[in-house]
């Protein structure tokens, strides 16, 4: 093996200066070269064993992150991961997201007492004004991290 010594880099550089000025190589060529290239060093995810798992898993978060997976792809996996590990596997019902146009759907207001039996004098549900704070459902799991642990669903962050 030789080792470029700093004359050799120049001497490339310029070629590819040359290439590019005199339009025999465009920028997008390189970055198709460039995108091939790191397909080739890393489009293959072998699994834990490989050197550069680590970085796979960072970029899958980071990927994950911004949205890059849609939600019933994500389902999908999930309930692959979930039969890998034995676990049960529930339906998943999927809910219709509303278009960019319409209103999103909100929750009905609750109901005052509908007679004196369900009044907070006779034990029943306080009134709507006084109602207590919502209980946070536990996790199924609680020696597991929730990730939706205090998440409050929104509108998409999604640029369209």
């Amino acid at each position: 093996m030789t080792t470029m010594t700093p004359e050799d880099a120049i001497k490339a550089a310029s070629s590819l200066a040359r290439d590019i000025a005199d339009g025999g190589l465009s920028p997008s060529d390189l970055e198709r070269q460039a995108v091939a290239e790191c397909r080739e060093l890393f489009g293959t995810v072998a699994g834990p064993g490989d050197p550069l798992w680590e970085l796979h898993r960072d970029i899958a978060c980071q990927v994950l992150a911004l949205d890059g997976v849609p939600s019933d792809e994500l389902a999908e996996w999930l309930a692959v991961a979930r039969q890998r590990a034995g676990e049960p596997v529930a339906a998943v019902v999927s809910l219709p997201l509303p278009k960019p146009d319409e209103a999103p759907v909100t929750a009905p207001e609750p109901e005052t007492p509908a007679s004196e039996a369900d009044s907070p004098e006779h034990g029943g549900a306080p009134a709507t004004g006084a109602d207590p704070a919502p209980a946070v459902p536990s996790s199924p799991r609680p020696d597991r991290y929730d990730p939706l642990a205090g998440w409050q669903p929104g509108n998409t962050r999604r640029n369209r």
